[in-house]
């Protein structure tokens, strides 16, 4: 398995796959369950609260925009992976998802409940924060795996790195192409008008990204 070709299919960088039919259902499924509380198909209990927690600290909720936790993008990364990704790459998100829990400690003595959240931001920091070099020796050494029996061969640190990056990139993806901010918050125009080629951003959507 190369690595960046399994990233690029789980969707680590937004807006690196294409809406299907199976994309579409997810979304949908998910707009329609609007409780906070869900049920996990890939992740465990405890690793989708821990789930919940980073996505939440991914994109927090502002004052006039609802966060991904509030719109169920913890949901939609859960059964995207399940359920649209390849069988090794749904084993190695959830086999990492298991060594992060363990690394944070979580335990029946200890509940995800009295995590703090000063300790995901930590870790997002450490991670998703740091230098250029180590993110691509980070990445050289996922270069290693030929499949999901080698995890044991690569730090916990690089698994760590993929894993958050992964949330991240699928955490923003779904939220973009949700109903709530596709419609209401980017610039959202299903039938598209004129071409204008020589135009500012600001002019045309008040500098807002397109939802389409």
């Amino acid at each position: 398995m190369k690595r960046r070709e399994a990233i690029r299919n789980i969707g680590i960088t937004a807006g690196a796959l294409a809406v299907t039919p199976t994309m579409l259902s997810i979304l949908q499924s998910c707009t329609r369950e609007i409780q906070l509380t869900w049920t996990p198909e890939l992740l465990s209990e405890d690793e989708a609260k821990v789930l919940d927690q980073l996505v939440d600290l991914i994109i927090p909720e502002t004052e006039n925009i609802p966060g991904a936790k509030a719109l169920n993008v913890p949901m939609f990364v859960d059964r995207f992976v399940n359920n649209a990704s390849k069988e090794e790459e749904a084993y190695m998100f959830k086999k990492i998802a298991g060594m992060f829990n363990d690394n944070l400690g979580i335990s029946e003595e200890n509940p995800v409940k009295k995590i703090k959240t000063e300790t995901y931001d930590a870790l997002l920091a450490k991670y998703l924060k740091s230098s250029k070099e180590q993110q691509e020796a980070y990445e050289e050494e996922m270069e290693q795996l030929t499949g999901p029996e080698d995890l044991d061969k690569v730090s916990k640190d690089a698994l760590f790195f993929t894993y958050l990056s992964w949330i991240r990139g699928l955490s923003i993806w779904g939220f973009k192409t949700s109903e709530e901010i596709g419609k209401n918050v980017l610039a959202y125009l299903p039938v598209p008008g004129e071409q204008v080629g020589c135009d500012s951003l600001e002019n045309l959507t008040q500098g807002r990204d397109w939802s389409l």
